[in-house]
């Protein structure tokens, strides 16, 4: 293969490529778990396979989200309507080699745990309100475009999403008491993380959020200010 034809995928271009999965997993209304699942497969296939051509990247994308989809959809969307939104850039046969390709590479494990499913279980420890879960859940869909965030073990990814949305939304919380740590003994003890633990993070992950706001990476926002998050 010419060495021309192949590069080392930047992190750049993960990102674009996830926001444009991103758009099309809102635009088909999938369940959120299948987001992570097609991040997470496209992720560990790249960590395998970190040099191939740039032109494959939009085929590993649609085709991650087709295997995330027949693994965790009831109805998952068909083949023929995913590659219309490619406008036929990525034919058929080019998903069938793709799939194959990532299955062999993964020997067809495509479960492993998600920063989403660690958020819902913690959220509900927390006690959250739907506003701060909606929060918390935008925080943990952005961290998603940061490799290094990725690297991070997803139940401190939840944790820190959700300490954010505490800490974000307390000043409106007629409950609050200003005293009082919005990250509670029952939160430190079952999510295994204390406030010293991941407040650092949770600082570099805001910084992080709002960076991408002002980028043109602009489909998390999007998502969460449709009317069915408000």
């Amino acid at each position: 293969m010419d060495g021309r034809e192949t590069m080392e995928v930047t992190e750049k271009m993960r990102a674009y490529l996830i926001d444009w999965l991103s758009e099309l997993h809102f635009k088909f209304k999938l369940w959120q778990e299948t987001l992570y699942v097609t991040i997470g497969i496209m992720d560990r296939f790249l960590a395998m396979e970190p040099e191939m051509k740039k032109s494959e990247l939009q085929c590993l994308g649609i085709t991650a989200l087709h295997i995330a989809g027949k693994y965790e959809e009831i109805y998952p969307p068909e083949l023929k309507n995913l590659l219309k939104v490619t406008d036929h850039a990525v034919a058929k046969p080019d998903i069938i080699k793709m799939e194959y390709r990532i299955l062999f590479k993964l020997q067809f494990s495509v479960t492993f745990p998600s920063s989403y499913r660690f958020l819902e279980r913690f959220c509900r420890l927390a006690q959250a309100e739907e506003k701060q879960f909606i929060l918390a859940q935008y925080f943990t869909d952005t961290s998603l475009l940061d490799c290094r965030l990725q690297k991070e073990k997803p139940s401190r990814v939840a944790a820190v999403s959700l300490y954010l949305a505490l800490s974000l939304t307390r000043v409106d919380s007629r409950h609050h008491n200003a005293s009082q740590s919005v990250w509670s003994a029952t939160l430190a003890k079952h999510t295994g993380y204390r406030t010293e633990d991941i407040h650092q993070m949770s600082k570099d992950l805001l910084q992080f959020v709002k960076k991408i706001e002002r980028s043109q990476l602009k489909t998390f926002f999007k998502k969460f200010s449709d009317e069915r998050f408000s």
